[in-house]
């Protein structure tokens, strides 16, 4: 599997770095398209594991909450700065609202739970990504360092597991995770970012404790967020999302780390770059 992995990198990388590098409306359209296929991949596993799933409400609830955390730092007005909660608060309301007019008690928790837990989990961290590439004066190389560090989190994981690995991180979840790729992957994750914001000139404006708090964290919430992902597959009984990547599965398995990353690396460049 190692060469079909090759190869969808080799023709997916220079795309992610080209919508990096343009940001604004090309990297929206770029998260847009990853935030309805992973939207999709997971209605399809719901349903599949006899999960009653809607996909026009997932789809509906998914983009309004995408786009409305994306425009909320825009502050036209004294309404937009309550934008996100205003849509999750009318959005709540009316699935709520179409369940009573169903009368259909059995199951209901079930489909209201499922329509917004896709949202909270792809939309937040995908709209995230692109508040993070809108970080003024910094945004296209901390978003450029977090992606690479993800990457070598992973292929690091991914390659020493694979040969030195015997351990299991957590077998029922994951066959495949060891504790020797966990342990590879934050180490070479964390040297990976403290690299690259050199490589970026991050370190000017960050100072090395910042750099050494973000390199710690980043690597360890990009493993929890692949367990994460992987959990959802094996309640749903699947291995790979989808098939729509040549040996890497579906969109949900190329941007499961970023589930926590993006939001929390956010937020924190947020307070270090304002001190």
């Amino acid at each position: 599997m190692l060469l079909p992995r090759i190869i969808t990198s080799i023709l997916g990388i220079p795309l992610i770095i080209l919508a990096i590098y343009y940001g604004g409306g090309i990297f929206f359209c770029f998260l847009f398209i990853v935030l309805l296929y992973m939207v999709k991949e997971f209605v399809y596993m719901t349903k599949t594991a006899g999960y009653e799933t809607n996909y026009f409400w997932s789809f509906v609830v998914s983009i309004f909450v995408f786009i409305s955390i994306i425009l909320e730092p825009l502050q036209f007005n004294k309404f937009s700065l309550y934008l996100t909660s205003t849509t999750i608060t009318v959005l709540v309301f009316i699935i709520f609202l179409k369940e009573i007019i169903k009368q259909k008690p059995l199951g209901a928790l079930g489909r209201i739970s499922i329509e917004f837990f896709s949202p909270m989990i792809f939309s937040f961290s995908l709209s995230h990504l692109y508040l993070l590439r809108d970080i003024r004066n910094y945004g296209m190389k901390l978003t450029y360092i977090l992606f690479f560090t993800i990457w070598t989190t992973d292929n690091a994981a991914y390659l020493f597991g694979t040969i030195f690995g015997k351990k299991k991180l957590a077998s029922v979840i994951s066959p495949k995770k060891t504790l020797v790729g966990l342990v590879s992957g934050a180490i070479f994750g964390f040297l990976g970012f403290v690299f690259f914001s050199r490589i970026f000139m991050i370190d000017k404006v960050l100072n090395y404790t910042e750099i050494l708090i973000l390199g710690s964290i980043i690597p360890l919430l990009g493993s929890i967020s692949d367990l994460s992902e992987s959990l959802i597959k094996r309640d749903c009984g699947f291995k790979d999302s989808d098939n729509l990547l040549f040996g890497h599965g579906g969109m949900m398995d190329r941007f499961d780390s970023f589930i926590l990353t993006s939001a929390a690396y956010y937020y924190l460049l947020l307070i270090f770059l304002k001190k």
